[in-house]
């Protein structure tokens, strides 16, 4: 079976740039996605400024700003890079030896193997959406969330705080709430994006902060910077 250098689980602003940046200086990364229709699919049309040379950036078309022909460019630069793998399956639980890493479950069966993890779940984690009266377990509107990596993490010990945000209304969409967990501070270091919890585990993104696609963006690159770093 193989074994992916890192693998990150969420494809979203902050998930995508750092695997698109580890890729592009050849890495081997795998890149798990709950659905390839949300590759990096913003809920808005994303608004310049970009972070300089940024995935973010280069999927940007200014002559075409919807948010299908944004995910559609992003999604092709992501597969276009030869030591990526970006592939569709859902995290249920951490694979660990001893107290390092070295993958996850995934509900379809096969594990994902790998010597370093990155969580960039989102606003997936305990997500509930809510819609006026109407809740759902969600983390964005049709996207299921991960109870089963939530549960498996709790059990872990890690500790969460409760975090909110919310979409305005569009021609095409309702204005809707998600209520979400992310890991609290304590658990998480920023100049490492390491969960200090375990070995070999990482985390980036609304998950671990708040902020717009610019600033998913930027902290994606800034991640795979340390990795390569950590990697030599």
């Amino acid at each position: 079976m193989d074994r992916y250098q890192v693998l990150i689980v969420g494809a979203g602003f902050s998930g995508a740039e750092a695997a698109f940046r580890l890729a592009s200086q050849g890495v081997r990364v795998g890149l798990l996605t709950q659905s390839l229709d949300s590759v990096m699919m913003p809920f808005l049309p994303p608004r310049p400024p970009f972070p300089k040379g940024s995935l973010l950036e280069r999927a940007y078309d200014p002559k075409d700003p919807r948010v299908w022909a944004f995910h559609a460019r992003a999604k092709y630069l992501l597969e276009g890079e030869r030591n990526l793998h970006l592939f569709q399956a859902t995290a249920t639980g951490l694979l660990l030896e001893g107290e390092r890493v070295v993958g996850v479950r995934t509900w379809e069966g096969p594990p994902a193997l790998a010597d370093r993890v990155v969580l960039a779940v989102g606003s997936f984690l305990g997500a509930r959406l809510l819609i006026g009266e109407v809740e759902e377990e969600a983390g964005r509107l049709s996207e299921a969330s991960y109870p089963d990596l939530l549960e498996d993490l709790l059990s872990l010990g890690f500790r969460f705080v409760e975090r909110e945000g919310s979409v305005p209304e569009t021609p095409s969409t309702p204005g809707y709430r998600v209520r979400y967990l992310a890991f609290h501070p304590e658990e998480w270091e920023e100049g490492t994006f390491r969960l200090k919890r375990l070995e070999g585990l990482y985390a980036v993104g609304l998950c671990v902060r708040e902020g717009d696609y610019a600033l998913m963006s930027e902290e994606g690159k800034r991640l795979a910077e340390h990795l390569l770093h950590e990697l030599g």
